[in-house]
């Protein structure tokens, strides 16, 4: 089990975008028919984004390669390969707006119940730590809504303070 933290290229205030949040759940729907793992908790803020996830037999690493992989590809404004077709040897061009992603992503394995707990509460809580809602179920784009209704998480989450 990983605490997952991914951050867009110079912390540019993009994720929040539709065509951005529209990339995110396809490229995640992709990246997880590839790489089979549970999702816990997920938050996208503009310019970074936390997972709660469980891996089976599968590195890390691959998954979020190919969830950044596919999410970029949806967005070829962030592109760093931009290729002019009329050539015969196609060159690498760098995107107007730059790359989507900061390289790499951080990673915490979550030890224990009180620590996948605090974990999934703080992904839940971003928004109101950020200044982006006053209660957490102000924020769309996150696991609350959808795991509240289905019984995931308790309902009291929706005021959910201080993490």
């Amino acid at each position: 089990m990983y605490f997952v933290t991914m951050n867009t290229y110079q912390r540019e205030p993009v994720l929040t975008e539709p065509d951005v949040l529209a990339a995110f759940r396809c490229a995640l729907k992709r990246a997880r028919d590839k790489y089979p793992l549970e999702v816990h908790a997920w938050v996208v803020m503009p310019d970074h984004m936390h997972f709660v996830i469980r891996t089976h037999h599968i590195e890390l690493g691959r998954f979020i390669a190919c969830f950044k992989s596919h999410m970029t590809r949806a967005l070829p404004q962030y592109s760093s390969k931009k290729y002019n077709l009329n050539d015969k040897v196609k060159q690498r061009r760098r995107a107007k707006r730059g790359s989507l992603w900061h390289k790499g992503f951080y990673e915490h394995w979550i030890a224990d119940q009180a620590d996948y707990q605090r974990c999934i509460k703080y992904c839940v809580y971003n928004p109101v730590k950020h200044g982006y809602a006053n209660r957490p179920w102000e924020w769309p784009h996150s696991t609350l809504h959808e795991f509240i209704a289905k019984g995931r998480y308790p309902p009291a989450w929706r005021n959910l303070v201080g993490q």
